[in-house]
């Protein structure tokens, strides 16, 4: 065959399949930039979709801590469930209700005093929180604020469980609680379609403990301890460094400060409206001091320890054990202390001095300790008086007479007597009694200090704290919340708020088992 013609023919067969090759590549490269586009497309989403359900997980983190907070700051509406038909529950809280309030009613307003009672400001912020509380039995969402989504929650429900209470606890808390994302434009009350991002639920177990009254449990006694009654309003506007227990102070008024300087470790104190610890039993005289010790009228001005002209002491000391210490006290029976407007009992710094008092107290006692030096030891508790009205007065009475410039530290504890401090001087220590500032002509100066809470427990004479069984039974209605014992998420149900079947999130808290009795 001819060559160019062999060529010629040749050349046309490959044109022939030139189109379908072009057309097949062209082919595949579509597929392939399709589906490419469709992966990231899908990776997007799933980018997507998972940041959501990480903002509806924090959100429920978020509202969980909110939900945390609100309880901190309310304790006692820990140990309600959220809802009810009728009784105590979240939905019913509230501190201002008169005419037969139930008995989480009467707490939130004993809350709420005693807040007043410590700082307006705090009784504020205490009603917004019980207000939010009841606000969220409610089942509304709210808003949380909006990053890429607007996160809001909800609480589905809070259950108190105290049939197999933890250790040393008071029962369970069950907090149901739910986390939504938005779209950027999303309403709150649609949450459905396109407008709800992600939805998140989860159940959080708490475990509630009680909690013993701070005034109690610090190292220092608190500085006002009254069984009965209240400061009469306009006759006494005295304020109170430190702890007050009992007292109903007046609502118009911010009576409890804090100490000043303050004390090491410094606290922040409280009004506590208390009806279960009882006054202790006030310690007993000794029945072996001298004669000269005893049935001891002071109606005139002298300084204890007595001593004679050379300075040296005449009265007989006792030892007694303070604190695990053997330490010299002077002892003293008295009848009465009754002085005139010149006239003042002096404590040597240093000294410890104790009267056992059967009659009134009005007059002015001088115990200073702040200019004391080493190696001098003074504390206020050095100086305790203790009445217990043994004459057998209708209204005993005790009237510290502190003018300015003086000082007075002390402990003083009179559980029948009317306790009042008249002059704008410095009473550092603690008083309990009956009532205080009802005393007709011993009432403090226009907001004068009336006590400054500094004596420590271990420089009584005798151990004047509450029995263990006292302070259990009073933190009972002081609950605290425990670190998260479980968290779980659950499944949202298709209708409704409650699962169809039995939540698999709150676990199954086994009865702690009774301890072993101690072998004999």
């Amino acid at each position: 065959m001819n060559n160019r013609l062999y060529l010629h023919l040749m050349a046309n067969k490959v044109k022939g399949f030139a189109l379908p090759l072009v057309l097949l590549i062209g082919l595949i490269l579509m597929v392939t930039g399709m589906t490419m586009m469709m992966r990231v497309q899908g990776d997007q989403s799933k980018v997507i979709a998972q940041k959501a359900r990480a903002d509806a997980l924090r959100s429920s983190e978020a509202g969980v801590t909110r939900v945390q907070d609100l309880l901190n700051s309310v304790r006692v509406m820990a140990t309600v469930d959220s809802n009810c038909d009728s009784g105590d529950c979240w939905q019913n809280a509230r501190y201002d209700v008169v005419t037969d309030p139930t008995y989480l009613q009467k707490h939130l307003k004993k809350l709420y005093t005693a807040a007043y009672c410590s700082n307006p400001d705090d009784a504020a912020t205490l009603s917004a929180k019980i207000d939010q509380l009841r606000g969220l039995s409610g089942g509304q969402w709210f808003d949380l604020g909006n990053n890429r989504y607007y996160r809001v929650d909800r609480v589905v429900g809070y259950n108190f469980d105290d049939t197999n209470p933890p250790p040393d606890g008071l029962g369970w808390g069950v907090l149901t609680l739910e986390g939504l994302s938005l779209s950027p434009t999303g309403d709150l009350n649609n949450i459905d379609g396109d407008n709800a991002a992600s939805r998140n639920r989860v159940v959080v177990t708490i475990p509630i403990f009680p909690s013993r009254p701070l005034a109690f449990t610090r190292t220092t006694v608190p500085a006002l301890w009254v069984s009965e009654g209240a400061m009469v309003s306009g006759e006494d506007s005295a304020d109170f460094q430190g702890d007050v227990v009992n007292l109903e102070c007046d609502i118009n008024r911010n009576d409890i400060k804090q100490p000043t300087p303050a004390l090491n470790p410094p606290y922040k104190a409280q009004f506590i409206d208390n009806t279960i610890v009882p006054f202790p039993n006030l310690p007993e005289p000794p029945n072996d001091l001298r004669d000269e010790q005893q049935d001891v009228i002071l109606d005139s001005s002298e300084t204890f320890p007595r001593t004679d002209e050379g300075g040296a002491i005449t009265d007989t000391y006792s030892t007694r054990t303070i604190n695990g210490e053997s330490v010299q006290v002077y002892e003293y029976i008295v009848d009465k202390i009754e002085l005139g407007s010149s006239q003042r009992i002096t404590i040597t710094p240093g000294q410890r001095v104790v009267f056992y008092v059967k009659g009134n107290i009005d007059g002015a006692i001088e115990h200073d300790c702040s200019g004391v030096i080493p190696p001098t030891v003074c504390k206020p508790g050095n100086l305790q008086i203790y009445a217990n009205n043994e004459l057998a007065s209708t209204a005993p009475q005790i009237c510290l007479r502190v003018g300015q410039n003086q000082r007075l530290e002390a402990f003083i504890f009179a559980p029948d007597y009317s306790l009042g401090k008249s002059g704008n001087g410095a009473f550092v220590g603690a008083a309990w009694g009956k009532n205080w500032g009802k005393n007709s002509g011993c009432v403090s100066g226009n907001n004068a200090v009336a006590v400054t809470q500094g004596v420590e427990w271990t420089e009584l004479i005798t151990n004047l704290k509450p029995d263990d069984s006292d302070l259990d039974e009073a933190a009972r209605y002081l609950p605290q919340l425990g670190k998260i014992a479980n968290w779980c998420e659950e499944p949202i149900p298709d209708d409704g708020d409650t699962p169809t079947e039995p939540s698999k999130c709150v676990p199954t808290f086994p009865t702690p088992s009774p301890s072993p009795s101690p072998s004999p």
